[in-house]
């Protein structure tokens, strides 16, 4: 799909252009005509304002000309004809970079909207398509399947010392961590289960490190000592629900670190990972991770092996 947005200020933040991959299907049937359906868009928003302290100063939400977006809508899906529907619902979309250049305050909408799609080619009516399933439906049998996920990401890092100004430490710190997620499959469309979740944060706590006696007004002169390996490194547990459609997954996930040394990683944390399948037991993993529903903390991209798949 393709997208235009306006936020009725071109100046400041830009009329954005997003591409990106969606997938929508049927919830639940209301009627024999009228059904309850999801949509989720993800991909890449183009053409953002981005601040800059001497030309666009006032913009203190976006800090990259290209952000993440994410979309989730419901709707209702009333067929007009065989071929023809009739939709309309609400959506949530959200634009982001992962703090990967700040400011990333991040950008929340919610909106409405109405729609027609029309299929083109020959399909089969929903009664035909059903009595051939019920023919060839044989029983789910349930069943736990282990992913192991190895990510990676950079981040940008801004600290508030005591008795000084905040400021923006220079240059991007890299990120790596890893998943093991045991899931029990209910059935073909809902897995839960719960993951161990270690994550190493070169960014993590350096505030306390800082080897400037005294702290500069220019943040390129701020210098740091290397913390402890402990420092930056974090363990948790946390919750998974995944839910199952052809090609991607999406999970969700809150958790907290058992195992931290710091305010840093001292963290109550949730996580939005969107699964691409490549094969039965290979998937691209692109997750999103927030401390306390509202901090960015980092983006998790990598590659993810499911053990027991089936």
């Amino acid at each position: 799909g393709v997208a235009y947005n306006t936020f009725h200020n071109t100046v400041e933040v830009g009329n954005p252009l997003a591409v990106y991959v969606f997938q929508t299907s049927k919830i639940a049937d209301i009627t024999s005509r009228l059904s309850f359906d999801y949509e989720w868009n993800f991909g890449a928003s183009f053409g953002w304002k981005k601040f800059d302290k001497l030309d666009n100063p006032h913009n203190e939400v976006v800090g990259s000309k290209i952000n993440a977006y994410i979309n989730l809508g419901f709707l209702l899906n009333w067929r007009i004809a065989s071929h023809t529907h009739l939709r309309a619902g609400v959506g949530m979309s959200h634009y982001s970079n992962g703090n990967t250049r700040y400011p990333n305050s991040g950008v929340n909408t919610l909106g409405a909207s109405v729609g027609v799609t029309h299929f083109l080619g020959d399909r089969e009516e929903p009664h035909r398509t059903l009595s051939v399933g019920r023919q060839l439906r044989t029983p789910f049998r349930k069943f736990v399947s282990y992913d192991l996920v190895v990510y990676g990401a950079t981040r940008k890092k801004g600290i508030w010392p005591e008795d000084a100004n905040p400021l923006m430490v220079p240059g991007s710190f890299g990120i790596i961590g890893l998943n093991f997620n045991p899931l029990y499959n209910f059935n073909k469309y809902f897995r839960a289960g719960v993951s161990l979740d270690l994550q190493y944060d070169e960014s993590a706590n350096i505030m306390k490190h800082i080897a400037n006696e005294y702290i500069p007004s220019n943040p390129e002169e701020v210098k740091f000592y290397r913390p402890a390996f402990k420092e930056q490194f974090s363990a948790g547990l946390s919750v998974r629900a995944e839910i199952v459609m052809p090609i991607f997954s999406i999970n969700l996930g809150i958790g907290k670190n058992f195992f931290c040394q710091g305010d840093d990683t001292n963290a109550f944390y949730q996580t939005f990972v969107l699964k691409t399948t490549l094969t039965k037991n290979v998937f691209i993993h692109t997750g999103y991770q927030l401390y306390d529903f509202r901090y960015p903390n980092n983006l998790m991209l990598g590659l993810g092996f499911r053990f027991n798949a089936k």
